[in-house]
């Protein structure tokens, strides 16, 4: 892989990142005016872990970019797919991507349970 195709990489993961951090603040805004049992809390812990995970990824010294867009246009289950399109491409054979496969379907799920909460 060259160095292009590298910085390509954490550029993609660095920005699904930045996506996953908005999506975690407006679920978690939005679940602190609910019940404390409400689905909303798991669904930002879930958000919050990918972000999490995702960032684990990345090298300690790669700056994660600012957005071309402006994530508060964007509602959570949005911020989740531009995120989880984001990695569709990475190349997950590489030994540095490590658990980024089960990420990827971990995006997939927190989507799926956005859209469950109607988002």
């Amino acid at each position: 892989m060259t160095t292009v195709a590298a910085d390509e990489t954490w550029e993609r993961l660095g920005a699904a990142a930045h996506l996953l951090h908005h999506a975690a603040l407006e679920v978690w805004s939005r679940a602190d005016n609910q019940d404390p049992d409400s689905p909303l809390h798991s669904l930002g812990l879930g958000v919050y872990l990918a972000e999490a995970q995702l960032s684990a990824l990345l090298p300690d010294d790669h700056k994660v970019p600012d957005l071309d867009i402006d994530p508060a246009e964007l509602g959570p289950l949005q911020l989740l797919t531009s995120a989880e399109e984001l990695t569709r491409e990475l190349p997950l054979h590489r030994p540095d991507l490590v658990g980024a496969s089960q990420l990827v379907v971990d995006l997939c799920d927190l989507i799926r349970e956005a859209r469950h909460l109607g988002y």
